[in-house]
C-alpha cells in the first residue's frame, strides 16, 4: 500500500475529512515574491516580482522548472520553482498581443509520464512529481497546442514551446500560470509553481486608475518539511505559513493621499482568506474599491470592507491612504495578521481615488435565461476505498469521458457539493455568469468560485471562440489530483 494510501486511510473519519477540506482549520500567514539573496524575515518591506513586458505586441518568454535554494520565514528551503525563485515573473501584456512562453523541464530525472496513459492502480493518485505543464488560469485562450493544453507533459529533459493568441476584447485584469500535470499540480503549486498575468486594455486607460501605483501580491502557501523539501503530498496539510511574494508577513507601505492598485492572486494549493485591512487602534477597516473579479471588469467599482479569495480567485483593487498610521492585513479568522500597511504621513498630492463605470467587453454581457441552450445538474462528492477519490457524478477523473458541448453553447449548470467539505471550483477556457451561490453578488463574472459544504451554486456560460478539450475542477489541488477533474470537449458542429 502506498504512503498516500497509508495516510489517509489510518486516519479517523472525522479527521481524515478535516484534513482533506482544506479549510478553516490551518493556520497560515501572507508574503510576496522576494528574489533569493535578502528579506528573510518578517516585515520587511514589499517587493514585487520582477516584470515581464510585451514589446510590439510580442512577450517572448522562457520559463525553467527548476529545484530553487533560498528562505522562506527564515528557513532555507530546496523547492521545485520556476527559474530558481519563490514565485515566477509577472508577465505584462495587452489584450490582442502574442504570448511565446518557453517551458524547460530541468527538474531531476523522472521515468517518462503521461497524463492521461497511466499504469493500472496510478489513476487518481499523487505521482510523477517532477513531470510538469503550464495552464495560463483564467485566460480566454485555445485549449489546444501549443496553448492552453493541460493534457500534455513536458518531462525531465524535455521543453515545450506555448503560444497563445489573446483575443482583442479580451477582459483587462489580474490572471496567473501554474504547472498542472494531472497528479503532480498540488506538490508543484504548494511549491510555488506559479506567477502573475496581467492583461491590460481600456479599464486601464481610466486618468485615475492609470496614475495609481500597481502593486502584485502573490498569495502563496509553499509547504516544506524540516529539511526545507516538499517531497511528501501528505505534508501539503501541514499547518505553515503563507507568503506574499516570497515574504512572511512584508510591510506594504503608502503615503497618505496616494491610491494604489493591488494585484491580488491567492495561488495557494487550497487555503481560502478573506482579507480586510484593519487598524486596531480604531478597529474599523480601510475600505477598498473593487475593480475585478478574476480578471473581469465589474460594470461599476464597488467600495467594499472585505474580499473573500478561495484558492485560484484573483481582484484588483484601489487602495488610498487617508488617516496616517499601522494597518493589519488580515486573512481571515484561521489566518490572522498577513502583512502590514503603513500610511506614511509625508502626503503626496492628494490623488483621486476612481469611482464610477468600467469598460466592458461583449463576451461578458449578462446571460438572460432566454439564451440558455442546454443545462446540466451535477454533483461532486467523495469515494471511500483502497484509494480514496474525490469525484464528480460519482466518477473520478478520467481521458476517455470528456462531456461533449457544442461551440457557442450557452449552458446553465447547477452544482451541488454532496461533501462535508467546501472546494473551489474552476473552469478553464470560458468565464461564467454567477445566478446564485458562491458567496459572490449574482451576475458577478468569475472562472473560480467559492463551493461550500452541503451547497449549490448555479451558473451561466458561453463556450465560445474555440474548440478542443479543457477541464473544470476543484481547485484545492489535492482533490483535484485525487479525481475531482472533468474534461470538456468543445466541439464545431458544422465541421
Amino acid at each position: 500500500m502506498s504512503n498516500i494510501k497509508n495516510t489517509f486511510l489510518n486516519m479517523p473519519r472525522r479527521r481524515f475529512l478535516q484534513t482533506m477540506g482544506g479549510a478553516g482549520a490551518t493556520a497560515f500567514g501572507l508574503g510576496a515574491c522576494a528574489m533569493p539573496g535578502g528579506f528573510r524575515t518578517s516585515g520587511q518591506d514589499l517587493i514585487d516580482p520582477p516584470v515581464e513586458k510585451s514589446h510590439d505586441g510580442l512577450l517572448d518568454t522562457r520559463v525553467t522548472a527548476q529545484y530553487g535554494s533560498y528562505q522562506l520565514g527564515g528557513k532555507d528551503v530546496y523547492l521545485r520553482s520556476y527559474n530558481g525563485n519563490p514565485c515566477g515573473n509577472t508577465l505584462d501584456f495587452k489584450a490582442g498581443d502574442t504570448v511565446r512562453l518557453k517551458l524547460v523541464n530541468n527538474l531531476p530525472f523522472e521515468p517518462f509520464s503521461d497524463v492521461c496513459i497511466v499504469e493500472p492502480g496510478q489513476e487518481n493518485t499523487p505521482r510523477s512529481f517532477n513531470a510538469t505543464n503550464m495552464h495560463v488560469h483564467g485566460l480566454h485562450v485555445s485549449p489546444k497546442s501549443p496553448a492552453d493544453n493541460i493534457l500534455l507533459t513536458v518531462n525531465t529533459g524535455e521543453d515545450y514551446q506555448y503560444e497563445y493568441n489573446i483575443p482583442p476584447n479580451h477582459p483587462p485584469g489580474t490572471y496567473f500560470y501554474h504547472a498542472h500535470v494531472h497528479g503532480s499540480t498540488a506538490i508543484q503549486v504548494a511549491s510555488g509553481m506559479a506567477g502573475c498575468i496581467i492583461v491590460r486594455g481600456d479599464l486601464d486607460e481610466i486618468p485615475e486608475i492609470k496614475a495609481a501605483k500597481e502593486r502584485v501580491l502573490m498569495i502563496q502557501t509553499q509547504r516544506f518539511d524540516d529539511n526545507g523539501r516538499c517531497e511528501s503530498f501528505g505534508i501539503l496539510n501541514n499547518e505553515d505559513k503563507t507568503f506574499i511574494n516570497g515574504q512572511d508577513k512584508p510591510t506594504i507601505r503608502i503615503k497618505k493621499g496616494e491610491v494604489q492598485r493591488w494585484r491580488i492572486v491567492n495561488a495557494s494549493h487550497m487555503m481560502p482568506f478573506d482579507l480586510r485591512i484593519e487598524s486596531f487602534r480604531y478597529t474599523t477597516s480601510m475600505p477598498m474599491t473593487l475593480l475585478c473579479r478574476d480578471g473581469n471588469p465589474l460594470p461599476h467599482t464597488t467600495e467594499i470592507e472585505h474580499l473573500q479569495m478561495v484558492a485560484g480567485n484573483r481582484a484588483d483593487v484601489l487602495v488610498k491612504g487617508f488617516d496616517p498610521g499601522t494597518y493589519f492585513l488580515s486573512g481571515g479568522d484561521s489566518s490572522g495578521i498577513i502583512a502590514t500597511v503603513i500610511v506614511e504621513d509625508d502626503a503626496v498630492p492628494d490623488m483621486s481615488l476612481y469611482a464610477g463605470p468600467l469598460p466592458q467587453v461583449p463576451e461578458l454581457t449578462p446571460i438572460a435565461e432566454s439564451e440558455v441552450t442546454y443545462g446540466r445538474r451535477l454533483e461532486f462528492g467523495f469515494a471511500y476505498g483502497e484509494q480514496p477519490k474525490f469525484t464528480i457524478n460519482d466518477e473520478p477523473f478520467s481521458c476517455e469521458t470528456p462531456w461533449r458541448i457544442p461551440l457557442n453553447s450557452v449552458e446553465e449548470w447547477e452544482v451541488y457539493n454532496h461533501t462535508a467539505y467546501p472546494h473551489p471550483f474552476h473552469i478553464h477556457v470560458n468565464p461564467f455568469q454567477v445566478i446564485s451561490g458562491g458567496n459572490v453578488a449574482p451576475g458577478t463574472w468569475m472562472d473560480t468560485l467559492e463551493f461550500p459544504a452541503f451547497e449549490r451554486i448555479k451558473f451561466r456560460t458561453r463556450f465560445l471562440d474555440f474548440t478542443g478539450t479543457f477541464v473544470f475542477h476543484c481547485h484545492n489541488l489535492m482533490h483535484e489530483d485525487m479525481g475531482m477533474m472533468q474534461a470538456v470537449e468543445v466541439f464545431d458542429p458544422k465541421a
